[in-house]
């Protein structure tokens, strides 16, 4: 018969293990001090960073980003990208480094431009999951890697999503496929492809962002 869990033991569950987990993933050290980790039940400690969120670590940082809009935003890829080198990106580890803050912001094309994620890694799913929010759609595009993909490279998520013209007045209302490729070149530069398959086209570019650090 399992033991109900204390009220102090869950609060150190809750909100002091986790705490502990970020600090010890900054200081390179254990995800928590060993006689806490000793005393969690083995469903919480299913849900510690592991060696998925360990891989993100080169995300994390102050970024300008190189933005290019191809095929998004209602235009044609056949048309010149949009481009910009006025858009910066600030990440950090946040719920206990379970997953990386993405906050993306600058100007287009003089306009300006905003997008917030969240980057994880499904310890369960063996898999990278992807969620943005953004000041166009009013749509969560959630893209997520194959089950069972584990820390693959690059980085590969899928998702769908209802468009309301993004890919062009001909997609309105549609379901478009999309898909997120993320290029980890060293711990300075990685790369943020994002594609669309319009319907009866193939994939096609629709963003590039390449990102050069400017500070951790």
């Amino acid at each position: 018969m399992s033991i109900p869990l204390s009220r102090t033991l869950l609060a150190a569950i809750l909100f002091v293990i986790p705490l502990a987990a970020a600090s010890a993933q900054e200081s390179g050290g254990s995800a928590a001090p060993a006689t806490a980790a000793q005393e969690m039940p083995d469903w919480f400690k299913r849900g510690l960073p592991g060696p998925g969120h360990a891989a993100l670590e080169p995300l994390v940082g102050l970024w300008r980003v190189h933005f290019e809009i191809h095929g998004s935003l209602g235009r044609s890829p056949n048309d010149a990208p949009l481009v910009s080198d006025d858009v910066f990106c600030r990440r950090e580890w946040v719920v206990g480094g379970r997953y990386i803050e993405d906050t993306t912001e600058g100007t287009i094309e003089g306009g300006p431009y905003w997008r917030r994620g969240w980057l994880g890694y499904s310890n369960m799913d063996r898999r990278y999951e992807w969620v943005t929010i953004d000041a166009t759609n009013s749509t969560m595009m959630t893209y997520v890697g194959e089950r069972g993909s584990g820390n693959q490279r690059p980085i590969d998520m899928k998702g769908e999503f209802t468009d309301q013209g993004v890919a062009g007045e001909a997609a309105v209302g549609k379901r478009i496929p999309m898909r997120t490729e993320i290029h980890i070149d060293d711990n300075d530069h990685h790369t943020i492809d994002l594609y669309f398959t319009p319907p009866g086209k193939s994939e096609v570019l629709a963003t590039r962002a390449v990102y050069t650090r400017l500070g951790k």
